[in-house]
């Protein structure tokens, strides 16, 4: 029913604005109180993009949000444990990692790769980056391992895998000799080191709960559809998972379901289909280039004021969107600093520390209010960032120099 997004998007949309707006709805219609509390959360976006550039780079002692993980949720903590840290540390010798990634053809794995880049090199570790081109190629995937785990120059590798068990017989015996980390994908904890992720469950999770608070049990139903990737993906299938359970209970309805892969010309296809076949959708929900697409589409079928959009993860076109005030929300779990923190979890192994079993980023929702609350560059690769494919070890910064 289009008429449940618009009620509940001019409902929230009245919360967040100021006097004016509310001034304005008592005195004009609603008509125009809908109007200015459109360009209420609009300016407002706007203002938060444009501060979020002019603030300050991140306190260089500033501690990133880390998070011990554990399933689908946050650790339980033992009585006497400390909250989880992952200094920055010197290496005593010019290490080098092989990493392999599912793609590098979205802004999400380029964001890894740059945290990974900046990391590496501050570090002074070489870095070699393999990827996949998609989540289809687990020939190719295993292929790329090979390559990594042969080469007598690699002293560790970090894998974010295509497929959740389907390199164990590559990885184990690996990891009999040498550190292996799982990389942002969930990947066998009994072939890996340790693993540096996020459950994907958690952002499934939280776009789906954003949605059932707007649409609790009783209200009107609120239509939906469900974009959530490659329906053979593994993450996918844990992101899914977690949207599902958000929403029981409440009164959002997949109207339908379509799974493809994530480059923005399959998604753009996806997008007409569904709009084609479901007039009266309340939202467009899922993977971030389908959320890109969807914002260019909606407003050519003029249906922009009638079909909300959800992405289930931050790029720098889902964040622009949310900036123009296009897309409602989405979710966070700080790609760049994973790709970080994979960097030095795989140096404490080399160097023989105690790394820990499963760690990453918190996992924050994000819209137009919120946004500018998070740093950048914990976000998002720069603008112009060309990914880095292999680069040997250099000469360390100095201790003072590295971040937290």
């Amino acid at each position: 029913m289009a008429s449940s997004y618009r009620r509940q998007g001019a409902k929230a949309l009245r919360t967040t604005t100021r006097e004016p707006a509310r001034a304005g709805a008592k005195a004009h219609s609603h008509r125009l109180a809908r109007t200015l509390a459109l360009i209420g959360l609009v300016l407002a976006g706007v203002h938060a993009h444009a501060a979020a550039p002019r603030s300050p780079a991140v306190d260089p002692h500033s501690p990133w949000p880390i998070e011990r993980w554990s399933g689908d949720a946050i650790a339980s903590p033992a009585a006497d444990a400390p909250p989880p840290a992952l200094p920055a540390r010197q290496a005593s010798r010019p290490w080098r990692l092989c990493a392999v990634y599912p793609h590098l053809k979205d802004s999400y794995w380029l964001a890894v790769n740059y945290g990974m880049v900046e990391e590496a090199r501050a570090l002074g570790i070489g870095l070699r980056v393999l990827e996949a081109g998609g989540y289809e190629h687990l020939a190719r995937q295993r292929a790329n391992i090979t390559q990594c785990t042969a080469d007598p120059a690699v002293d560790a590798l970090l894998v974010g895998t295509v497929s959740f068990a389907g390199m164990n017989d590559l990885l184990a015996p690996y990891l009999a000799g040498h550190p292996g980390i799982g990389l942002v994908n969930d990947s066998d904890a009994s072939v890996v080191s340790a693993k540096v992720g996020v459950p994907w469950y958690q952002l499934g999770w939280k776009i789906g709960r954003w949605l059932a608070d707007r649409h609790p049990a009783g209200g009107a139903p609120a239509d939906i559809a469900w974009l959530p990737g490659p329906q053979d993906a593994d993450w996918v299938g844990f992101i899914d998972r977690g949207f599902r359970a958000a929403l029981a209970g409440s009164a959002v309805r997949i109207a339908t379901v379509r799974h493809g892969d994530t480059g923005r010309s399959i998604q753009r296809q996806l997008v007409e289909e569904v709009l084609d076949a479901h007039p009266k959708l309340d939202y467009l929900v899922g993977n971030a280039p389908m959320a890109e697409a969807a914002v260019a589409e909606v407003r050519r079928r003029q249906r922009a004021d009638s079909v909300g959009i959800v992405a289930s993860y931050v790029t720098p076109g889902v964040h622009s969107g949310m900036v123009r005030g296009r897309i409602l929300a989405s979710v966070t779990d700080f790609p760049v600093l994973q790709g970080r923190m994979a960097v030095r979890q795989a140096l404490r192994a080399l160097e023989g520390e105690a790394v820990e079993p499963y760690i990453g980023p918190s996992v924050e929702l994000v819209d137009p209010a919120t946004l500018g609350r998070y740093p950048m560059d914990w976000m998002l690769p720069p603008a112009g960032f060309v990914p880095a494919y292999e680069f040997a070890p250099s000469r360390p910064l100095s201790p003072q120099a590295l971040k937290p």
